[in-house]
């Protein structure tokens, strides 16, 4: 959890990495989030555990408030699963995210939305 009660959890179970983030996506937490999320998507390949990710599922039915930083944070969260030759779907987006996602036109970037 950040300066301004973000959090951001991850577990990887096989080829698929689930994250969940809960709170405020903004310009206080993004970096921090954003770090969290590489270091999340690296750790099995430094220590060479498991299998590769090939699945990055981000569960955001827990984020209460998303401004312009949060959405580049999500969208980079798709490089970085476009980068691994991995798919990026967002979970339960709230109506206020799901609707800038669609105004954003990022939504066609996300399977599942």
């Amino acid at each position: 959890m950040n300066a301004s009660g973000t959090r951001i959890d991850g577990e990887q179970a096989g080829d698929r990495l689930m994250i969940t983030l809960r709170g405020s996506l903004d310009a206080v937490s993004v970096d921090a989030l954003q770090s969290q999320l590489y270091d999340m998507t690296r750790v099995y390949d430094i220590l060479g555990l498991g299998t590769p990710v090939r699945q990055i599922h981000i569960d955001v039915a827990g984020v209460d408030f998303c401004d312009a930083a949060g959405l580049r944070m999500l969208v980079a969260a798709r490089r970085v699963a476009e980068s691994r030759q991995a798919t990026c779907h967002l979970h339960s987006p709230q109506p206020h995210l799901r609707w800038l996602l669609r105004a954003t036109r990022a939504a066609d970037l996300f399977d599942g939305v």
